[in-house]
């Protein structure tokens, strides 16, 4: 990663999508990482902590997702397709879509198991972010979060990520969009049977978060 100080705000974003996206992904299999529930997690980022509360509610191939964070409140449906997940994510001037490529069911998540999957986010305004993830099941071991003690799966993952401007955007002489907020980034995630996602960090950007509480 090239820009710490620019980064954050969209490493954010992605949690927000859902619980940092990712553990959205499952709603095809929602038995395993993606059930139904409300889950509260602390953020933190260059030192400055907050939390927000996402309730997920898995209706078939449909996942509804409601985040509140700062006393707002987005909702987000997730909906299975043959190519993936897509999401819609906000409403009016917030608008946020994003096509997600393949993620493993239930049953491959053994440890050795790695999958490469590429996204595609772009905002109501016009900016593009497209991006190709490489993933692979590290490890199983315990981890501790607030919320409690848990026998996790640790996920290892290095993304890259480019940035596309609005058509017809003029760009200051000398300026890379893709040197200040492209590149590449790795993070390590760990995720339980039945509950989800329940840690992240991504030491590059100073992030990590963490599930304080989680309810059926």
């Amino acid at each position: 990663m090239r820009a710490p100080a620019v980064r954050p705000a969209l490493i954010l974003s992605a949690a927000l999508l859902g619980c940092a996206g990712t553990h959205a992904l499952a709603a095809c299999d929602p038995a395993g990482f993606m059930p139904s529930g409300t889950r509260t997690y602390r953020l933190t980022t260059q030192g400055q902590s907050s939390t927000f509360t996402s309730r997920a509610q898995v209706k078939g191939n449909t996942v509804t997702v409601q985040t509140t964070t700062d006393g707002q409140t987005t909702r987000s449906t997730w909906t299975c397709t043959g190519r993936g997940m897509t999401a819609t994510i906000g409403a009016g001037k917030g608008d946020l879509r994003l096509e997600s490529g393949f993620y493993p069911p239930t049953s491959a998540w053994k440890v050795g198991y790695a999958w490469t999957s590429d996204g595609k986010m772009q905002a109501s305004g016009g900016m593009t972010m497209q991006s190709r993830t490489r993933s692979r099941v590290a490890a199983q071991e315990k981890v501790t979060t607030p919320a409690g003690t848990f026998t996790a799966l640790r996920v290892e993952t290095t993304t890259t990520t480019s940035m596309t401007p609005p058509a017809g955007t003029d760009l200051p002489p000398g300026m890379d969009l893709n040197n200040l907020m492209g590149g590449e980034t790795r993070s390590t995630a760990w995720y339980v049977r039945g509950v989800g996602l329940v840690k992240q960090t991504i030491p590059s950007a100073q992030f990590s978060m963490v599930l304080t509480k989680y309810t059926r």
